[in-house]
């Protein structure tokens, strides 16, 4: 056995291990997927019915950072909690509830890691995604790469460069041409400085944005004060036995602490999910539903400005598409952003609306919502829109004088929308899963129309010059 082949069985063998030692610990709880945005990335593994007669030729995509560990105020605010917490434990009686022993103290790998870093999974992940992908569209993903063909764009956090890295080993696995494994080093392109990033960080470059929702947040404020919370603080209180006088100081935000200290724990190398133990399951969808209320309001349909200030990265998407008819290239645009990219840009779409808001007041009418974000945008999450290239008798006959001038006539092209590799019915197509492109975009023209981005945000013009398409630098 040679050296490439034995290092090959070692690397497969940690790997299958990590899997394992992951799958464990998720399965350590009735159902894993119920933490909101912190949740680990899972997909619906099913075949993409695709357009007849078509080949898919261009993707672009949008997708969260994988999997990572806290961020240094979420871990201050874990080790206030546990001395709190340990204060008012007998030393000569400690707690156990099932799996959690108290005192407990944060994993070593938590306290060492760099705030909101990629852990292991978060990485895999993103690899996954991409191995995933080549699978399903070979026709788009086939050729070698060059920045002409293939263009990465993260923000300016290590965790979405990370992730593009990760993302694109896992595209262009074995087709590179440095070292024995052909390792493919990639360009990671940035989107610019948070504070000015209008196109994948907007909710960080958007004065109006962030002044209203400095404000407090009516709907999750008055549901942490409501009989479902009071429910598991008492739940929690009963579990832990910390004692009358303590339990009537106990806040919904250490719940929310400990409900953070099971997800993370998912999500990290250390695998520890003994606070997951604490919660059954209705308790962890209360408390799901407690951060939804927020990314409802602050991220999503609670209010106009949370998807009309993503119109820029609605533009770069089209951006692409018209490069991609113009000259064949692109083959495939991937950016790597965060929560407040996913939600905003899904909501602009019009994907995932439900008939009533979601409120304080109406927790039980909601237990089958379509804005669910542990399904819709966990870590990892991601949007891909597929271009194909369709034969047919109409697609044979350019539609108009301009598309003399293209590689490819709009006539020809289908959209097909991906939400977490899976295809989702579309507004701009009645509601199928596929629809001709100038129809998708003819539905959505009016982003671009209404996207003053310096209007919509409060930004003043000489702070706000706009930007280039990413692609194009």
């Amino acid at each position: 056995m040679n050296l490439t082949m034995a290092a090959f069985i070692v690397s497969f063998l940690l790997l299958f291990m990590f899997c394992l030692q992951h799958d464990l610990a998720a399965s350590s709880i009735s159902r894993p997927f119920l933490f909101s945005d912190k949740t680990q990335y899972h997909h619906r593994n099913e075949p993409i019915e695709k357009p007849p007669n078509c080949e898919a030729v261009h993707i672009s995509m949008v997708i969260r950072h994988g999997s990572r560990y806290p961020g240094s105020v979420r871990v201050k605010k874990m080790k206030d909690l546990l001395k709190e917490i340990n204060q008012h434990l007998s030393r000569d009686s400690p707690i156990r509830y099932k799996n959690l022993s108290l005192p407990w103290s944060i994993p070593t790998d938590i306290l060492d890691s760099a705030g909101k870093e990629m852990s292991s999974l978060g990485t895999e992940e993103m690899y996954s995604i991409g191995k995933r992908l080549l699978s399903k569209f070979p026709s788009a993903l086939q050729h070698g790469y060059t920045n002409l063909n293939y263009s990465f764009i993260a923000t300016d956090k290590l965790r979405s460069s990370e992730s593009a890295v990760a993302f694109a080993q896992g595209l262009f696995e074995g087709k590179g041409h440095l070292g024995p494994g052909k390792y493919q080093p990639v360009a990671i392109k940035s989107s610019g400085p948070s504070n000015e990033d209008t196109y994948l960080r907007i909710f960080e470059a958007c004065p109006k944005w962030k002044k209203r929702t400095a404000k407090a947040n009516r709907e999750y404020a008055n549901f942490t004060k409501g009989p479902e919370m009071l429910r598991v603080l008492e739940n929690i209180s009963d579990r832990l036995k910390l004692g009358k006088s303590f339990s009537a100081r106990l806040e919904y935000q250490w719940a929310v602490e400990m409900f953070l200290m099971c997800a993370f724990g998912i999500q990290t190398d250390s695998a520890d999910t003994s606070w997951c133990d604490l919660f059954e399951e209705e308790d962890l969808k209360v408390l799901e539903y407690l951060n939804d209320l927020k990314l409802y309001w602050d991220r999503s349909y609670g209010r106009k400005i949370n998807h009309r200030m993503s119109c820029r990265l609605y533009e770069n998407i089209t951006v692409s598409f018209d490069r991609f008819l113009e000259s064949g290239k692109p083959h495939g645009v991937f950016r790597f952003a965060h929560t407040g990219t996913v939600i905003p840009l899904l909501t602009m779409l019009g994907m995932y609306k439900d008939v009533l808001p979601l409120r304080a007041d109406n927790y039980l009418l909601q237990a089958n919502r379509k804005f669910r974000i542990s399904n819709v945008v966990p870590m990892g999450g991601n949007v891909a829109f597929v271009l194909y290239k369709c034969k047919n008798e109409s697609s044979m006959n350019l539609s108009d004088e301009a598309d003399e001038k293209r590689t490819f006539s709009i006539s020809q092209m289908t959209i097909q929308l991906l939400v977490n590799e899976a295809a989702v019915p579309m507004p701009a197509c009645g509601g199928r899963m596929y629809c001709g492109l100038q129809k998708f975009l003819n539905y959505y023209s009016h982003i671009k129309r209404n996207c003053d981005i310096n209007k919509i945000c409060g930004k003043k013009k000489a702070k706000c010059a706009r930007i280039k398409s990413k692609e194009q630098e």
